[in-house]
């Protein structure tokens, strides 16, 4: 690796190449969310310290429970520090000795719950994605669990709710007042996210003031419900309680450590659902969202074939029917005309497939405006393998951003014809984020079928 100075309007920067890449690690984007700012939106950071920035490696994470998937999803073991002041970035571009050439951006938010993840995991390095698309790709931090999440402005009306949504907006800002300094168009940004990172996206096209930020959006197997208000309270004061019960003392003083160890206790309830059910999530806010999607920005949007399967194994046995039957009403499924052939072997990951993420994602794509629309399923899979034997949540990251090597890790090195997927779903993605289109006709509610990625 070779050093690399840059000169931005927030002071200068220090970064690494590395084969075909410009990388920037660990670029600060707001204030550090900590006194004074814990419980409230994130403040853009418009000057760095000295005006001078060594971005050579990854910032802290945001505090959260230990992720067995990012364990599984790794070639090699990593440390990272955890700490409230997370609100971190990077960035990966193209080298280019062409004067004034300027690149589209992606920007990818990871999945997790909103309970677990980072920009900085190994799954979610997109240096493969980068060269492939000859794009910017930037990854980034945002808060988590209950200092993401939680509607503090019920306890404290000088506290904020949606702290991790306001987190990723302030992303969007920065892109906008600093990415050109970086050769990037800022009149060509695509978002693009997986699981709760596509949720996080699906929201931010309610949102009034991300509205003109992004052009185009990516969704893989996300299918989000807002929170309530109301709902909203009974976590909050639920919360509340939980650490006076813990602690004997307010919310407003817990340390660090104090903090974990009420995010691990809700990881321990979450355990029997799986992380189906998300005690976290954004919340709706009348005052700065609006009930429709804002706009008719093109999208790409699919899932998996078997989304369930990676919810079934472990401690996860049962989804009681009663639950399945309120997410079928809550999404508008007819469980009659839509399920009808879900076969006795196939079981619940086929049921969590459909009514968790293929029905819902059809509804919302259904309500959404305009006519550019394209819709996938990613259905690799590799039946002689241990670990990837069916197209499970999560398992197409590993082909959207080039990390193949992930496979040969587990036992399972990737042969010419995931070779050829993982080029096919890039070139898609470089495609899409330059004329808004794909390769396979559009998406409408009078077929819904998909392109499949196999």
């Amino acid at each position: 690796m070779e050093t690399i100075i840059r000169e931005t309007v927030a002071g200068t920067v220090k970064g690494q190449t590395q084969d075909q890449l410009e990388i920037y690690r660990g670029i600060p984007y707001a204030e550090p969310p900590i006194d004074t700012n814990r419980f409230k939106h994130a403040k853009l950071k418009m000057q760095w310290d000295n005006n001078n920035l060594d971005a050579t490696s990854f910032g802290p994470i945001p505090l959260q429970p230990y992720n067995k998937l990012e364990t599984f999803f790794s070639t090699h073991n990593q440390n990272f520090e955890q700490s409230e002041d997370c609100l971190y970035l990077n960035i990966y571009k193209p080298l280019t000795t062409k004067q004034n050439e300027t690149f589209p951006i992606i920007i990818w938010f990871y999945g997790g719950g909103f309970l677990n993840g980072h920009g900085s995991a190994e799954l979610y390095q997109p240096q493969h994605l980068a060269e492939t698309a000859h794009a910017i790709v930037i990854t980034f931090n945002y808060r988590l669990g209950a200092l993401g999440y939680t509607n503090w402005h019920l306890l404290n009306e000088n506290y904020d709710m949606n702290c991790g949504l306001s987190d990723q907006l302030a992303v969007l800002k920065w892109v906008q007042y600093f990415i050109s300094d970086f050769d990037g168009d800022k009149d060509n940004v695509t978002l693009m996210g997986q699981s709760a990172g596509a949720m996080s996206i699906q929201a931010l096209l309610h949102f009034k003031e991300a509205e003109p930020l992004f052009h185009k959006v990516v969704l893989s197997s996300g299918t989000l419900n807002f929170d309530s208000i109301e709902n909203s309270r009974v976590n909050a004061y639920r919360f509340k309680i939980m650490t006076m019960l813990q602690y004997n003392q307010s919310f407003e003083t817990l340390t660090r450590p104090q903090m974990m160890k009420i995010m691990d206790k809700d990881l321990e309830d979450r355990k029997p659902s799986k992380g189906l059910e998300l005690f976290y999530r954004p919340i709706f806010n009348p005052d700065t969202m609006s009930e429709r999607i804002l706009g008719d920005k093109p999208v790409l949007a699919g899932y998996t074939a078997r989304e369930g399967d990676i919810y079934i194994r472990g401690r996860f046995h049962k989804l009681k029917p009663k639950r399945f039957m309120e997410v079928a009403e809550l999404n508008d499924i007819n469980i009659d005309t839509q399920l009808f052939n879900i076969k006795k072997h196939d079981g619940q990951a086929v049921a969590i497939t459909e009514y968790y993420f293929k029905q819902p994602l059809l509804v919302w794509l259904n309500h959404y405006p305009g006519s550019k629309k394209w819709l996938y399923r990613f259905d690799w899979s590799n039946p002689e393998s241990k670990h990837f034997r069916s197209p499970y949540h999560i398992l197409d990251v590993i082909f959207w951003l080039g990390h193949l090597d992930i496979l040969s890790a587990q036992g399972a090195p990737a042969d010419s014809e995931a070779l050829e997927l993982e080029n096919e779903m890039q070139e898609s993605v470089a495609k899409f984020i330059r004329s808004g289109e794909c390769d396979w006709k559009p998406y409408t509610q009078y077929d819904v079928s998909p392109h499949i990625f196999k």
